[in-house]
C-alpha cells in the first residue's frame, strides 16, 4: 500500500517491522518522535518514516480548548525556528506534527490533540480521565512533583503525569545488556532488601513505578531510566589506557601497591642494592635475602614488621632476632605528602613495643606495622593506604577511579556502606568504592571451602537463586559484591570473609613481667568464650588483644601492659 503525504516529497509505502528492521538502533517516527513498533509508512528513497496512525491523522480537527476555529495539521511549526509551545501541556520547543490555528497562533502537538478523554491503563484498576489543564501535583507513578497535563482516577485519588501515562512497557538502553521492564510496584520478591536506583543511588520506593531488569536484579527510577549515559570523554579514555594505572583487585594480600609506590618515587640506581642496612625501627643490622624460601613455616607465619603481611623475597632479616622487613617497606620514604591530608606532611613511625598497635584513619583497621602520622593533627595512615595510587583501574568498572575525599557522604558501590573517602568515577559519577573494598583481594582461601573463593560483582545473571552467607547464614544482597565458589555454590559476605580489624596486627610475641612467674603471650583474645578480665585493672575486654599466660588465668589488657613494661626493652 502506497500513499502521498503532505509532509514529504516522496511517496510512502506501508511496511511491517520485519521488512525494515535492518538496524539495531531505535527508529523514531518523524511525526511524533516516538519509537516505531509495528506497521509504518516508509520512504524508499530516504529514511523518512511515520507511524501508520500518524500518517493517517486527519488534516483538520476541532479542539475543545479552541472552539473558535478549526486546527490544521502542519508537518512542523515552521513559523518558529525554535519550535512551538503546546497550548495544552505547555511543552516548549516542539518541532514535529502540530495542529495549528494561523489566526490565533494556537498550537497543540499531536500527542495532546489525539488524547482520549478516558483510557484504561494497565498500571491502575480503574479508568483514568484526561485532565487537559496543566497542574502542579505529586504523581502517584514517579513519586515526584511536576507541572504537567495528567490522567486522574475519578473513583480513587490516583493521579499521574501525562508523561508517566505514556511510558513504554519495555525500553532498551544503549549501555544495558537486557531490556528494562516497567513495574507498577516493587515485586514482592525484592522487598527483602532496600533497592537503590542504579543511576542516582537513591531508594526505589516499593509503591511507585520503576523500570527493572529481572535477570540482573537492577532497578531504576522512571526519570533516571530515560537518561542516556554520557560517552567517555577523550581525557577519560586517555587515563583508562594509561599503562601506569594499577589494576585492582590485587591477586592476594600482597605488597604490590607498596612495591609500585617505592619504584615510582625511587631516585636510586636499581642496580645499586644494599646487601646490609641499618633501619631506625630496629637496633641490629639487617641483611638482604633475595631468594624466596621454600620453608612453609616461614612463608605462612613470618610477617613483615613494616606492613604486617607474610614475608616474601626480597626482604631484610636480622641475624640476631626474629625481625623481617620487605625490601620495599625498608625503602619507604621517612616523610610523605598525601593528597588526603595536604595541610601537613606525614612522617613514618613504628611501634615502640612488639604489642603496640594503632589504627589507620582511612581503612579503620589496626596495624602493628609502620604508619605515616601527622604530628600536628595525629592523622594516621598505615603503609598500605599511604601507598595507594591516586588513580586506579578496577575490574568491577569500565572507567578509571580517582582517590578523593568528598564533601558529602556517598554509598560504596561494592558494600553499600556510607563513606566520604573513596575512589570515585569522574566520568559517569555512578560508581564509588570505599577503601575497604579496594583492598579486597581477587581470590581468598578460606577453611570453609576447598577451593579459592573469587571476588564476584553484580549482575549475577548466571545465579538466579538467592545468595546466603555460609558464615552468618544471612541473605546476601544481590546488588553488591560477595565471595563465591562456583564449584561448591558457596557464598560469603565480603565483611564476613575478609574484614578483620586486627588482621594487620602481629600476634605471638612473649613477655616476662616481674609480677608474674610465667611468660605472657600476645594473643587476639582470651581462650575463654567470656570477656577477658585484666588481672591488673579488673576491666573486662572482649575481642581485644591481650597479654595472656598460657598456664594460668593471668592476663593483662593492652593499657596495663604499656604501664608495666614502659621501662623494659621490647621482646620478640
Amino acid at each position: 500500500m502506497e500513499m502521498e503525504h503532505f509532509s514529504h516529497e516522496h511517496p510512502l509505502k506501508l511496511t511491517d517491522e520485519a521488512q525494515r528492521n535492518k538496524r539495531d538502533e531505535e527508529i523514531l517516527c518523524d511525526g511524533c518522535r516516538e519509537s516505531i513498533i509495528g506497521s509504518a509508512y516508509t520512504c524508499s528513497e530516504c529514511e523518512y518514516i511515520l507511524h501508520k496512525k500518524c500518517a493517517e491523522l486527519p488534516k483538520e480537527i476541532n479542539h475543545p480548548m479552541h472552539i473558535e476555529h478549526p486546527l490544521t495539521l502542519l508537518s512542523s511549526p515552521d513559523y518558529s525556528l525554535f519550535g512551538c509551545t503546546c497550548n495544552v501541556c505547555k511543552i516548549y520547543g516542539w518541532k514535529w506534527f502540530t495542529y495549528h490555528c494561523s489566526i490565533c497562533k494556537f498550537d497543540v502537538h499531536i500527542h495532546c490533540a489525539s488524547k482520549k478523554s478516558e483510557i484504561e491503563h494497565v498500571g491502575h484498576h480503574h479508568p483514568l480521565t484526561f485532565v487537559e489543564r496543566s497542574s502542579l501535583f505529586f504523581c502517584d507513578a514517579c513519586g515526584t512533583e511536576q507541572k504537567d497535563v495528567s490522567y486522574r482516577c475519578t473513583t480513587c485519588p490516583f493521579w499521574i503525569h501525562n508523561t508517566c501515562a505514556r511510558l513504554p512497557i519495555t525500553i532498551t538502553r544503549s549501555y544495558d545488556d537486557h531490556p528494562l521492564v516497567l513495574a507498577f510496584s516493587l515485586p514482592t520478591t525484592y522487598h527483602k532488601f532496600e533497592q537503590l536506583c542504579r543511576i542516582c543511588h537513591m531508594i526505589v520506593r516499593p509503591s511507585y513505578w520503576s523500570y527493572h531488569c529481572a535477570l540482573c536484579r537492577y532497578f531504576f527510577h522512571l526519570k533516571c531510566a530515560m537518561v542516556e549515559k554520557e560517552p567517555l570523554t577523550l581525557r577519560a579514555v586517555e587515563e583508562y589506557l594509561d599503562s601506569n594505572l594499577m589494576n585492582f583487585p590485587l591477586p592476594d594480600k600482597s605488597v604490590d601497591a607498596i612495591s609500585r609506590y617505592v619504584k615510582l618515587i625511587s631516585l636510586e640506581d636499581v642496580n645499586d642494592i644494599a646487601r646490609e642496612i641499618f633501619h631506625p625501627s630496629h637496633k641490629h643490622p639487617l641483611i638482604l635475602l633475595d631468594v624466596q624460601s621454600d620453608d612453609a613455616e616461614m612463608i605462612n607465619t613470618k610477617l613483615c614488621r613494616g606492613c604486617s603481611r607474610p614475608i616474601s623475597a626480597p626482604f631484610y632479616t636480622c641475624r640476631d632476632c626474629n625481625f623481617f622487613l620487605h625490601k620495599c617497606c625498608a625503602e619507604l620514604p621517612r616523610e610523605i605528602q598525601h593528597p588526603l591530608h595536604a595541610e601537613h606532611p606525614l612522617r613514618q613511625s613504628w611501634p615502640k613495643y612488639f604489642f603496640s598497635y594503632t589504627n589507620c584513619d582511612l581503612c579503620k583497621k589496626f596495624t602493628s606495622g609502620f604508619v605515616f602520622r601527622c604530628s600536628t593533627c595525629n592523622f594516621r595512615l598505615d603503609v598500605h593506604c599511604a601507598c595507594l595510587p591516586k588513580a586506579i583501574k578496577h575490574d568491577a568498572h569500565d572507567h578509571p577511579l580517582k582517590l578523593e575525599a568528598q564533601i558529602s557522604i556517598n554509598r560504596c558501590s561494592g558494600c553499600n556502606n556510607f563513606t566520604r573517602t573513596m575512589y570515585g568515577c569522574a566520568t559517569c559519577s555512578e560508581f564509588n568504592l570505599a577503601i575497604c573494598c579496594v583492598n579486597l583481594s581477587r581470590t581468598f582461601k578460606h577453611e570453609w571451602d576447598h577451593h579459592p573463593l573469587t571476588l564476584s560483582y553484580p549482575p549475577f545473571s548466571y545465579h538466579p537463586d538467592e545468595f546466603i552467607c555460609e558464615i552468618c547464614e544471612e541473605d546476601i544482597h544481590p546488588n553488591y559484591w560477595l565471595y563465591h565458589c562456583r564449584q561448591c555454590d558457596q557464598s560469603f559476605h565480603t565483611n564476613c570473609i575478609h574484614f578483620d580489624r586486627y588482621s594487620d596486627v602481629k600476634f605471638g610475641g612473649t613477655l616476662q613481667v616481674q609480677n608474674h612467674p610465667h611468660p605472657l603471650v600476645y594473643v587476639r583474645k582470651s581462650k575463654s568464650k567470656f570477656p577477658s578480665i585484666c588481672s591488673q585493672c579488673g576491666l573486662s575486654r572482649y575481642d581485644w588483644p591481650v597479654l595472656e599466660c598460657a598456664r594460668c588465668n593471668f592476663q593483662l589488657c593492652h593499657n596495663c601492659g604499656y604501664r608495666i613494661v614502659e621501662s623494659l626493652p621490647s621482646t620478640s
